[in-house]
């Protein structure tokens, strides 16, 4: 039998460029960008990978601004959203998804995804997964007390950042960074929005609903220890909970997908360890593919 012959480059080339538009954009490229596209990828693609410039262009054309004005005017998230509702649908019971920390970005991808419904006090906060435990612990009052926000004068503040408006200086100082990044509980406003976030959280992990509690962290040496005990925690003192920390482990994947596998199981709970793609920026990660992955890797693992 005849081996087919290849597939030639500029039409590899033209297929990723037009699919990137029609998907992000909704619309066919310009003929004429269609051809400066094509050179700069054939050109990109004599010293690096196919998944690489591939990848780097639909993150290009993603950050655009026409790309971020037709994800706002479609429903943010819509594309993450039409890849998670069949799994969501597929369920036997309904469950809720709530970020549990540790960077914005896990609450981010709930919210692309159409999985975030309410405000918890986790969602846009840099908050290590210990902190997370003895906040589940103590019924949230240290994270609460207000001797414990440090305000982060702007002049302090990493440039072009949003966040960073308040530090917990208790939690930073025993397990790291500890910063709220959209509300500044050291004002009234800010104060108040933690409260009913506290206030959503303990009524949820009260409730007999099915709740999926996503966590988001690097791979660190206590990282089993840590699932272990908040794991341990949760089967005592919450109703319908089930864990799943993804550990984010140092080093690009070897394909050209992320890899995800599991790492350990307690009970209902799972950790899962994970290879992106890309890191994070904002309250988003940088490759979609890696939103994707974690999601349906996470709701999935339910099932192991």
């Amino acid at each position: 039998m005849p081996v087919p012959d290849p597939t030639p480059l500029r039409d590899v080339v033209e297929a990723i460029i037009r699919g990137s538009h029609l998907a992000l954009l909704k619309r066919d490229v310009d003929p004429k960008w269609l051809a400066k596209f094509s050179q700069e990828l054939e050109k990109r693609l004599r010293d690096r990978s196919l998944a690489d410039v591939t990848s780097d262009f639909i993150r290009m054309i993603a950050n655009t601004e026409e790309a971020q004005k037709k994800q706002l005017t479609s429903g943010i998230g819509k594309p993450t959203e039409y890849v998670m509702t069949p799994a969501m649908d597929s369920r036997p019971a309904a469950l809720s998804c709530i970020a549990v920390g540790c960077e914005p970005p896990v609450a981010g991808m709930l919210r692309r995804a159409g999985l975030r419904r309410w405000a918890n006090p986790f969602d846009w906060m840099t908050i290590p997964p210990e902190a997370v435990r003895d906040c589940l612990v103590d019924d949230f009052s240290l994270l609460l007390a207000p001797d414990e926000h440090e305000h982060i004068p702007a002049s302090v503040r990493p440039p072009g950042s949003n966040g960073h408006l308040c530090r917990h200086t208790r939690f930073s100082e025993l397990y790291g960074s500890t910063i709220f990044h959209v509300k500044d509980p050291t004002t009234k406003e800010g104060y108040a929005a933690l409260e009913r976030g506290v206030i959503r959280m303990r009524e949820a992990l009260r409730g007999l609903h099915g709740k999926l509690l996503l966590q988001v962290t690097e791979e660190f040496e206590n990282t089993r220890d840590v699932f272990a005990e908040t794991a341990e925690f949760l089967d005592r003192s919450a109703r319908g909970v089930t864990l799943v920390t993804i550990a984010l482990v140092e080093g690009p994947p070897e394909g050209p997908f992320p890899e995800m596998e599991l790492a350990e199981s307690f009970g209902p709970h799972r950790l899962l360890r994970c290879r992106p793609l890309a890191g994070a920026q904002g309250i988003a990660y940088l490759d979609p593919l890696d939103e994707v992955v974690m999601l349906r890797g996470a709701l999935g693992s339910l099932t192991l």
